[in-house]
């Protein structure tokens, strides 16, 4: 909550330079607790026996270096990274969305991925993180998927709408059954004002997966899902544990290396939400 707030302070009153700061502090203190848990070294050797590529999951075979405070880099690379959304989001690829918004994309790990698991898809970004811009357009380029990209850094529910309308020449197309949308939000607790289909209509039309912080808005979870009820079906998905084990790359690292290198420091309560839209269902 503290973070939200000082995010917030520092937005309103020092724009740009605030969230610049910000941002290199955050990575700052991202990399110091990494370094504290001794993972910094174990996870640089593992991305490099790797090179560097995602090997399991929906986004096998993404080129994705990783960059200053990454701190679930190994997990992203071993699959194991947010593993209990693979089938839902093998699910949503499957719906063939000719638009794409991912609000709070990051260093690009879901918008580069969905880039290329749906080539001919128009794909906006957004981050108001100045250094996660850069590295989302670098990770963009290695993978030969940045002449779909769209980069903004932040989106209002004016914003979204306008997004998930435009067409890639600027202009206004209609979202009708045969163009499906789909919105991939992480964006610590603004998912509560973003997405409200009374503001930003076009969401009866897409499917939205959602990370929820209801550490940060309490009851956000429930809300949203009764928000999208009438229109959507509504799947929440728990945070479930993760087991070395299972990944064969972590044998004879120490059994602390070994789960630091998949933890990925989440703060209950916390959840996602798979809101799958009914409209033109076929």
């Amino acid at each position: 909550m503290a973070r939200a707030l000082l995010r917030r302070l520092l937005d309103s009153h020092l724009g740009a330079p605030g969230r610049t700061l910000l941002a290199w502090r955050t990575r700052g203190q991202a990399e110091a607790l990494f370094a504290s848990r001794g993972l910094t070294v174990p996870s640089r050797t593992l991305a490099s026996r790797l090179g560097e590529r995602v090997i399991r999951g929906p986004f096998t075979g993404l080129l994705y270096p990783r960059r200053r405070g990454d701190i679930v880099h190994a997990a992203k690379l071993l699959g194991a990274y947010e593993s209990e959304l693979h089938a839902p989001l093998e699910r949503l690829i499957d719906r063939s969305p000719a638009r794409v918004v991912n609000i709070g994309s990051g260093d690009g790990y879901y918008v580069v991925g969905l880039a290329r698991r749906l080539p001919v898809a128009e794909i906006w970004a957004v981050d108001p993180d100045p250094f996660a811009q850069r590295a989302c357009r670098a990770t963009a380029s290695l993978n030969d998927v940045s002449a779909r990209l769209h980069f903004t850094p932040r989106l209002d529910p004016r914003g979204l709408e306008g997004a998930l309308r435009a067409a890639a020449d600027g202009s206004v197309a209609s979202t009708s059954a045969t163009s499906r949308l789909l919105c991939v939000v992480d964006c610590e607790g603004y998912e509560d004002e973003l997405l409200e289909p009374a503001d930003v209509p076009s969401l009866a039309h897409a499917d939205i997966l959602v990370e929820t912080h209801d550490f940060a808005r309490a009851g956000v979870t429930g809300r949203l899902a009764a928000r999208f009820a009438r229109t959507h079906d509504v799947v929440r998905v728990e945070i479930a544990a993760r087991a070395p084990k299972h990944f064969p790359e972590l044998a004879g690292l120490p059994a602390a290396l070994a789960a630091g290198l998949i933890d990925e420091f989440r703060h209950p309560p916390q959840a996602w939400l798979v809101l799958t839209a009914r409209a033109g269902r076929t």
